[in-house]
């Protein structure tokens, strides 16, 4: 079952990630961002697929009603890691866990831990702290967030997840050219046909932007 948890976590940040980068970047029709409506999009998709989840699912949540399971996934997590505060796979299970629930700052937390006990070394680990920062708030992809994203690029070139968050904080930084190499990069990996309609549609507007930044200049006159 925590294996199925935390598959779907994944592919509901992916979504989530394609509905706040529009929200996010600096638009075409100069319309301001709406980080806002970015965050309330995340916690609809995160905690509606969740409730629904919740709601259609047989799986017991509970050993008796409003008691909560002490063998609970997050609570057998935190038991091991009392005694095993080196277990780089748990941290990042807690971590994921928290952003099912939707504690962002714990899922900080949780990633933070990881990425210590992999000496800065963890991919899975910056690109989830990095993921739950910008949850938490869309403007830490211009500091704190944006550089655990490219430190996780460093180990994890191709990682998906890492480039397109990457992408989003080139995006949002100006720097048109990174974004287009790292969208382009993704795009080469043949996401879901849905992804590519995004992907392909991201790159055709920085490619309008960058042609409109090398317009030819006037001949001077004599």
């Amino acid at each position: 079952m925590i294996v199925f948890i935390l598959s779907a976590a994944m592919l509901t940040a992916i979504a989530a990630g394609l509905v706040v980068i529009p929200l996010i970047r600096p638009l075409r029709t100069q319309l301001p961002a709406a980080p806002w409506a970015a965050i309330l999009s995340c916690v609809l998709l995160a905690g509606g697929s969740a409730a629904l989840y919740l709601k259609y699912s047989n799986w017991s949540w509970r050993l008796n009603p409003g008691v909560a399971s002490p063998q609970s996934p997050i609570e057998v997590l935190i038991h091991h890691l009392d005694g095993h505060p080196n277990d780089l796979g748990d941290w990042l299970k807690l971590g994921r866990s928290y952003d099912i629930l939707e504690e962002y700052p714990l899922a900080v937390r949780a990633f933070e831990r990881a990425d210590k006990v992999a000496h800065g070394r963890s991919a899975p680990a910056l690109i989830g702290e990095g993921e739950a920062l910008v949850l938490i708030h869309d403007s830490s992809l211009d500091g704190r967030a944006g550089r655990l994203f490219d430190r996780a690029l460093a180990l994890a070139p191709n990682s998906p997840k890492a480039l397109f968050f990457g992408a989003a904080t080139a995006l949002r930084q100006g720097n048109l050219a990174l974004a287009r190499v790292r969208f382009s990069k993704l795009l080469a990996m043949n996401p879901p046909e849905n992804v590519k309609i995004v992907l392909k549609r991201e790159i055709a507007g920085i490619d309008s932007k960058l042609r409109a930044n090398v317009a030819p200049t006037a001949p001077k006159k004599n």
